[in-house]
């Protein structure tokens, strides 16, 4: 956070302040949603298990994922892709 702030020369309390007002995120909140979104795009368009999905977006920890799509999305990642992937529902 910090080297980003002073990339646009400003120090991170204000950055962070500035970045909420803008998006009505935190940094950790925004890259979660963006990581989020490209998750359920992947589980809604391939056959890739949760598991697969999960380490393609950068997350490590399985229950860190899952508590965090459930967040996000309002299902857990496989009731998701069970309800909106295509291929699957075709199957």
């Amino acid at each position: 956070m910090d080297e980003i702030a002073q990339l646009v020369h400003l120090n991170a309390r204000s950055f962070l302040r500035r970045f909420k007002k803008a998006t009505s995120n935190t940094p950790l909140e925004y890259i979660q949603r963006v990581k989020i979104e490209a998750a359920k795009k992947k589980l809604e368009s391939t056959a890739k298990t949760v598991l697969e999905v999960m380490y393609e977006i950068g997350y490590n920890d399985e229950k860190a994922f899952r508590m965090t799509f459930r967040k996000y999305s309002g299902l857990a990642p496989k009731e998701y892709q069970r309800k909106y992937n295509r291929e699957m529902a075709v199957a």
